[in-house]
């Protein structure tokens, strides 16, 4: 007997891949901490907030590095 491909058998792949993706994404959410750079922040530090943003949200070099620098 040839082997079929039925579409429940289709339908059952899909769901499993779509549950994987989710999965992956619920945990790489969870995972990584959410960090938000504040006014109260650059009054701690001294610093204007372009001194680690371009166009906040977005980094710099100076803020990639003390981003990385968080890290160690």
């Amino acid at each position: 007997m040839r082997n079929a491909i039925t579409i429940g058998t289709i339908l059952t792949a899909a769901a499993t891949t779509a549950t994987a993706i989710l999965f992956g994404v619920a945990i790489t959410i969870a995972v990584s901490g959410q960090t938000q750079a504040t006014p109260a922040f650059a009054q701690k530090t001294g610093k204007a907030c372009g001194a680690c943003h371009t166009t906040p949200p977005a980094l710099n070099a100076a803020g990639k590095k003390y981003k990385q620098s968080l890290g160690k």
